[in-house]
C-alpha cells in the first residue's frame, strides 16, 4: 500500500437543528438530576458527531441565544444600562463540553453577529470595545472551566473585535470567505481558512502574511496535494463548519484528510 500523510482535521463547529419532540423527550430521560434544556442537546450533539476530529468544537451560531444572556446591562439587544457579564451558564456549558472531550473548543458567534445595538454609551467605537472586552472576559471563564480555545464564527472582519480577541487561543472563522476581508483578517491570526476551491489565493496571501496554518475547508485528496505544493504537510489542516446533517459529514472529512504519496 502507497504510503500517504495524514492530516488533521479541525472543526469550527457545527448547526444542529431542534429534534423533534419524542427525540428530545428521549434524551431528557437520561438527564434526570441534571439541569439540561434545548441548548444542551444541541451541544451535546454537535460534538459527539466530531469522532476523530483532531481540533473538536462544539457550539455554533446557534449558541447566541445563549449568549447574548450572558450580557448584563441590554433589554431586547440593546445596551440601555450599565455593561456587565453573568458568565455562570456558559461556564457550565464549557465544563459540560469538556466533560465530554477534554480537548474540546468552543464556536460561538463573533461579537458583530449577535446584532446588539448601543443606547447607553454613545460612541460607536467605545460601545464595539466594550462588548469584545466583556467577550474576552466570557471566553477566559470558559477557557477556566476547562475550554482549550475558542472559534469566533464571523461574517466579517472587524477590526475592533480583531484587535481585542484575536489571539493564540481565539481563532476568528470568516463564514464566507470569499467575500471576507482575508488580509485584515491575517495582519491579527496566523490562520489562513479557504474553501478547498478558493486555494488559488492562497500563495498570494502567503506572501504578504506570516501564515502558520493553511486550512482548507471540506478538502478532497487532490485539494490536499495541491496545498502540499504551497506549504509543508504539517502548515496544513482540514477544516470544517457543519451546517445541517452532520452525522456523516465529520465522518467523511477525516477519511479524505490525507496526502497520497
Amino acid at each position: 500500500m502507497a504510503r500517504r500523510i495524514t492530516i488533521p482535521v479541525r472543526s469550527f463547529g457545527s448547526e444542529v437543528g431542534v429534534p423533534e419532540v419524542p427525540e428530545l423527550a428521549e434524551w431528557l430521560k437520561g438527564k434526570r438530576g441534571k439541569e439540561a434544556d434545548l441548548t444542551t442537546y444541541r451541544l451535546e450533539r454537535s460534538l459527539d458527531a466530531q469522532e476523530g476530529v483532531a481540533v473538536p468544537a462544539a457550539g455554533g451560531l446557534f449558541y447566541g441565544e445563549r449568549l447574548s444572556a450572558a450580557f448584563q446591562g441590554m433589554a431586547d439587544g440593546v445596551l440601555v444600562d450599565e455593561p456587565g457579564i453573568d458568565p455562570s451558564v456558559v461556564a457550565a456549558d464549557a465544563h459540560l463540553v469538556c466533560t465530554r472531550r477534554k480537548d474540546a473548543r468552543f464556536s460561538l458567534p463573533a461579537p458583530h453577529m449577535l446584532g446588539f445595538r448601543d443606547g447607553y454609551i454613545g460612541d460607536e467605537e467605545e460601545f464595539s470595545e466594550t462588548i469584545a472586552t466583556a467577550y474576552a472576559r466570557l471566553a477566559r471563564e470558559m477557557r477556566d472551566a476547562g475550554v482549550r480555545g475558542h472559534v469566533l464564527v464571523a461574517d466579517r472582519a472587524d477590526q475592533i473585535e480583531l484587535e481585542v480577541l484575536a489571539s493564540r487561543k481565539i481563532v476568528f472563522f470568516p463564514k464566507n470567505p470569499e467575500t471576507f476581508d482575508l488580509e485584515l483578517l491575517l495582519e491579527y491570526q496566523g490562520d489562513l481558512i479557504l474553501p478547498a476551491h478558493g486555494l488559488g489565493r492562497a500563495a498570494d496571501l502567503m506572501e504578504q502574511f506570516r501564515v502558520k496554518k493553511l486550512i482548507l475547508l471540506d478538502a478532497e485528496e487532490n485539494n490536499l496535494a495541491a496545498a502540499a505544493e504551497l506549504a509543508d504537510p504539517d502548515m496544513l489542516e482540514v477544516g470544517g463548519y457543519c451546517e445541517d446533517d452532520c452525522p456523516d459529514y465529520w465522518k467523511s472529512l477525516v477519511e479524505r484528510a490525507f496526502i497520497p504519496r
